[in-house]
């Protein structure tokens, strides 16, 4: 998938609530794309693949095993 439709989706994820509960979800991390330019918020560091975030921010535990960062155990116990 192209980096900008990537970005586009995860700028999209962080500002709603709706359905997905992402706003929520990552609220108090930091997330850093490690494959593209990306990153939003402040607070313990989440870091990985942008598409593996995605999913994370939309629940989806699976993603988990490709992040890192002192955030992951925080965002974990939200998925």
């Amino acid at each position: 998938m192209p980096a900008e439709t990537l970005v586009a989706v995860a700028d999209n994820y962080v500002r709603t609530n709706l359905l997905l509960g992402a706003k929520r979800r990552i609220a108090g991390l930091r997330l850093r794309a490690t494959d593209v330019d990306w990153t939003h918020g402040d607070g313990p560091e989440v870091s990985g693949p942008l598409t593996s975030m995605i999913l994370a921010m939309s629940g989806r535990t699976p993603a988990l095993a490709d992040l890192g960062g002192e955030g992951l155990q925080v965002l974990t116990g939200r998925c």
